[in-house]
């Protein structure tokens, strides 16, 4: 029990660490150029916009961290109501390939859809949609110009698969059991740089899941790409699906 203890307060520790972390580079950014537009360092138009578009980013990516904190604490308090619907997942998954096909064209990145003849399933398709578009966000933030991201889907008795391969460089296996971390980010090096998310959204998409009584996996290899697979529940369950508090 001591031991419990323990380690719960030293989460809490590291996740206001981290939360302050995350907030002090974009917060010393706007201070930044906010000052540089009061006291007339960005004294010409051109100077002045670009402050101003630093700002603006900035300020957005505040936004996201804290929008996607409050979503954090509502999925950990169990707050958060869910549609209890039928949802298609190959309409759901076609949906959402479309909205990211410009952002992968502009990688020239190929997205294959492979999901064909899954069943239907109950649950809430806004919050499936998040998690996908996440997952798929990510494999072609990480597949490399001229690559390739597959979505495949399978019917495995009661269960429903949807995977999402990419063709990036993998994640070394001392990384791959943190990757669900809250915060914790693979590439090191895009802290602090353009792109570069809160480190919430493999977290927050592993509470949606879980709470529609499935799993979220990750699996891979160093060049050899990753593949993280969503598991649902499949047919139409009873209500008690979308109720039952996460494993």
């Amino acid at each position: 029990m001591v031991e419990r203890v323990r380690s719960t307060q030293q989460g809490q520790r590291d996740f206001v660490a981290n939360v302050s972390h995350e907030m002090k580079t974009p917060l010393t950014s706007i201070q930044g150029f906010a000052q540089a537009i009061l006291d007339g360092t960005a004294s010409d138009s051109q100077a002045q916009q670009h402050a101003a578009s630093v700002i603006h980013e900035e300020s957005g990516r505040l936004t996201r961290l804290v929008d996607d904190l409050l979503d954090l604490a509502r999925l950990d308090a169990g707050q958060v109501t869910f549609a209890h619907a039928e949802v298609d997942l190959n309409a759901l998954v076609a949906r959402v390939i479309d909205r990211l096909s410009l952002r992968a064209g502009e990688k020239s990145i190929q997205l294959e859809n492979g999901v064909r003849g899954l069943p239907a399933i109950t649950g809430d398709g806004d919050r499936l949609a998040q998690v996908l578009t996440n997952l798929i966000d990510n494999a072609i933030k990480h597949t490399p110009v001229g690559g390739r991201v597959t979505i495949r889907g399978e019917g495995r008795g009661d269960q429903v698969r949807v995977h999402v391969e990419d063709s990036g460089p993998g994640i070394p296996p001392d990384e791959l059991p943190r990757i669900f971390e809250r915060f914790y980010q693979v590439d090191k090096a895009r802290r602090g740089g353009e792109g570069r998310g809160s480190g919430l959204g493999l977290a927050i998409s592993r509470e949606i899941v879980q709470a529609h009584g499935g799993r979220l996996e990750a699996a891979s290899a160093p060049g050899r790409g990753s593949r993280f697979t969503v598991t649902l529940p499949a047919g139409l369950p009873s209500d008690s699906t979308l109720s039952r508090r996460k494993p």
